[in-house]
This record gives C-alpha cells, sequence and structure tokens, in this order.
C-alpha cells in the first residue's frame, strides 16, 4: 500500500512538473500586443525581440518629438470619418496620456479649412508609432512650424524637460534661387552654424541621442542637405515594411514590396555617411495625415509613408536599447545600430547608408543579454515526463513481483526464508 502511495505521489508529481514547464513555455514565446498593427516591421527589425525575450518597453526613457504640430488639425479623421485628435487616440489607446506638449502650432484661421496651410497634427502621427514600439516611454513634443530659428530652441526646451532622445522630420528648404552649382549643405535654411545644428550638438555633447528623417527627395534628385548631414545626428532613410506585401507608388506606378528602398528615400551626398540607416515606412496610423493618405490593409487605419515614419520607429527602437542599457552614450547606441544593420550589399551606400536596423543584434552589441531563466527549456519538458514515467513503471513492477510472491506464499506453493 506504501509503494502504491509513493507510486501515485511520482506519478503526479512528475504530471504537475511537466505542465510547469510546458505552461512556461508557452509563456515565454507569447508575441508582445502593439498599439497598432507593425507587426511586420516589428519582425523586420528585431523589436519584437527586444520586446518578447528582453521584456522592454521604453520604461524610464523620455522622447521629444518635433514636427508640424500636434493637435490643431481641422481635416483629422479616422477611417469611419469621425474627427481624430488627441483625447480620442487616447481613448483608443493609440497614445498615452500626459504627453508635454511644449509648443504646438495654431492653426492660422480655424474658421477656414484650407488643406494648402492648416497644420496636419504630423508630430502626432509621429508619436503613435513611437508609442506602438515603446509604449512604456514619455512622450513631449515641440512645433517645427514656426521656423528654423525656434526649432533649435524647441531642441533645448526638450532637453530641458528630461527628454533623453529627440527626433524630429523637419526640413527648411534651401533658398530657390540657389546658384546650381552651390553645394547645397551650406545655402539652405539651416546651415551647419545655424541655431538647428548648435543646438543638436549641444545636447548631443549631454548625452542625449538625435534622430532626423534623411527626406523624400530622391526623386527629384536633391540629396540630404541641412541638419541631416549633422554627424552628431543618426539619420534616417526608409524602407516599406506595410501591413501589405506591396503597393503600388500613385506617383509613377512603381510597385513597392516589403523590404524593399522606398523610391523616394533621399541619398546622401558624395562622400558623406548619410544616411545612416534605414528603417521601416507604410506604418498604420489612425488618422487621414495629409486629408489624401491611403487607407491600409487593415480597415481600421491609414499608411504613414516617408522618412518621418522610419525615423521616429528608429528613436523608439534606441529608446528601448536605452533602457536595457542606461550608461549607452549616444555614440554607442548610434554606433550599435549602424554596425549591426543588413545591408543586402556589404558595406555602406548612400541610399541605405549601413543598412535596415536590427534592435535585437544592437542590443548585443551594447552588452546586454537576455534575462536568464531557471525555468526548463521545452525540451526539458519530455525528457521530465519519460524519467517520472520509467521510475513509476520499475516501481509498478516492483510492487506486483512482490504480489505476485505473498500470493504464492498464502496458497503453500512457496515458502518464505
Amino acid at each position: 500500500m506504501k509503494n502504491l502511495k509513493l507510486l501515485q505521489r511520482i506519478v503526479t508529481s512528475g504530471v504537475i512538473a511537466t505542465n510547469i514547464a510546458i505552461g512556461s513555455v508557452v509563456a515565454k514565446v507569447q508575441a508582445a500586443t502593439f498599439t497598432l498593427p507593425i507587426e511586420a516591421a516589428a519582425k523586420a527589425t528585431g523589436v519584437d525581440v527586444l520586446r518578447d525575450r528582453y521584456g522592454l518597453d521604453g520604461t524610464g526613457i523620455t522622447i521629444g518629438v518635433i514636427s508640424d504640430s500636434f493637435d490643431t488639425s481641422p481635416i483629422s479623421f479616422d477611417r469611419s470619418g469621425k474627427v481624430d485628435n488627441y483625447a480620442t487616440n487616447v481613448a483608443d489607446g493609440y497614445l498615452p496620456s500626459g504627453i508635454q506638449v511644449l509648443r504646438d502650432y495654431p492653426d492660422p484661421d480655424p474658421t477656414v479649412i484650407d488643406p494648402d496651410t492648416d497644420p496636419i497634427d504630423e508630430g502626432r502621427a509621429l508619436l503613435q508609432v513611437i508609442h506602438a514600439v515603446a509604449p512604456g516611454a514619455k512622450l513631449a513634443f515641440y512645433t517645427s512650424a514656426s521656423g528654423a530659428d525656434l526649432v533649435g530652441q524647441g531642441i533645448q526646451a526638450l532637453s530641458a524637460a528630461g527628454a533623453n532622445i529627440i527626433v524630429d522630420d523637419a526640413a527648411y528648404q534651401y533658398p530657390p534661387n540657389a546658384p546650381s552649382d552651390a553645394p547645397l549643405d551650406l545655402l539652405d535654411l539651416e546651415p551647419p552654424n545655424g541655431p538647428i545644428n548648435q543646438a543638436i550638438n549641444r545636447v548631443f555633447n549631454q548625452g542625449i541621442s538625435y534622430f532626423t528623417a534623411a527626406g523624400n527627395a530622391f526623386s527629384g534628385n536633391i540629396p540630404i542637405y541641412g541638419h541631416s548631414n549633422n554627424p552628431n545626428a543618426l539619420t534616417v532613410g526608409a524602407v516599406y515594411y506595410g501591413n501589405a506585401e506591396s503597393y503600388s507608388r500613385r506617383a509613377d506606378g512603381v510597385v513597392v514590396k516589403q523590404g524593399q528602398l522606398e523610391p523616394f528615400s533621399s541619398e546622401g551626398n558624395p562622400g558623406s555617411l548619410k544616411p545612416d540607416v534605414v528603417a521601416p515606412d507604410g506604418l498604420p496610423i489612425s488618422f487621414n495625415l495629409t486629408g489624401n493618405s491611403p487607407p491600409d490593409a487593415d480597415p481600421r487605419f491609414f499608411r504613414f509613408f516617408g522618412t518621418s515614419a522610419s525615423a521616429p520607429f528608429t528613436a523608439a527602437v534606441a529608446a528601448l536599447l536605452q533602457q536595457a542599457n542606461p550608461n549607452a552614450t549616444p555614440t554607442e547606441i548610434y554606433n550599435a545600430l549602424r554596425n549591426t544593420a543588413y545591408n543586402p550589399s556589404p558595406g555602406f551606400d548612400s541610399r541605405r547608408g549601413f543598412g535596415l536596423i536590427r534592435g535585437d543584434q544592437a542590443i548585443l552589441a551594447l552588452g546586454v543579454q537576455p534575462k536568464p531563466t531557471t525555468i526548463p527549456e521545452p525540451s526539458a519538458a519530455p525528457a521530465l515526463l519519460c524519467v517520472s514515467v520509467l521510475i513509476a513503471g520499475l516501481l509498478l513492477k516492483q510492487t506486483q513481483q512482490k504480489s505476485k510472491a505473498l500470493t504464492l506464499v498464502h496458497s503453500g506453493l512457496m515458502t518464505q526464508d
């Protein structure tokens, strides 16, 4: 009877241990959920690994955004035609409450809807992308629509507000009457010694990483210019990774597939190392950004194209890396993203830079390993079950033999020693 009870305990404990092991495996491979359907982009860049295996969400990091406006557009509607603004975004989970809006750009004439002059709340689109990748990060905003001089002030204001990372998609066109043979990076409205570049250099030296869009002017044969050439900023081009496997570009009918460089992503100047990297665009956002945004494959969203989408995506990945290694400097984060990027052609090229960012590789370059676990790996569960069954079988056989012997003794066919 004692052996039978022991047998029962062994079998029961083996089943419990096996169930624990199997249950833990399910928990380990459970995918992170995103506030927007960015799974294709997340998988392509290793964001799924940073979120799932490392448990990173940007907690403890503040990201500042500089773009046209945040919550003043009169032409912001969702796919159902309803007004889409910051309040609805918070209610729907696309943005967190408490975003620090240091300065927004007001509608110059709120009584008249004019798509040519109205703000379009592109800053809110950038923030939605960031929140989808790094939902634990704190967010701040400053408008770029007041001119190049004020953007320098905005960079400093975001720094003073506690930003660890700043990203912008601002660009100020060089004078249209510039000589055709003049260097564009000296004749645009934000020269190397101008207020924007000075502010970038200042915050970089304070330990703040700065990300900027490469621009969308390749088809116009205009290379990267302005502060996007600043070596203290990481400049980001665009690769398509939307929800659809491909899309047809309306401008010229070109079909762009997932993983392909966007035809419009700007090229770096000869001899420069810009752009630094490329990252996904074609990402879903909740509202019709320009009044003419294409619908997403997911019927709830519109698609956000351009380096204005890829730059905040990269900044959010940097927030996950910064959370994992709070002591990492901007240079270390930049180098980790550059050195681990995937490029179909080895080395650097003037369109892709060093290649597509790979957050799961960049984190290893920063010396961060996945958290160790004492939970058995998937292969341990079957092994544990086999050991339990083997022990139970041997004990059962021993019990059966003793029972048979006792029967023979009682029948007089066998004597006890």
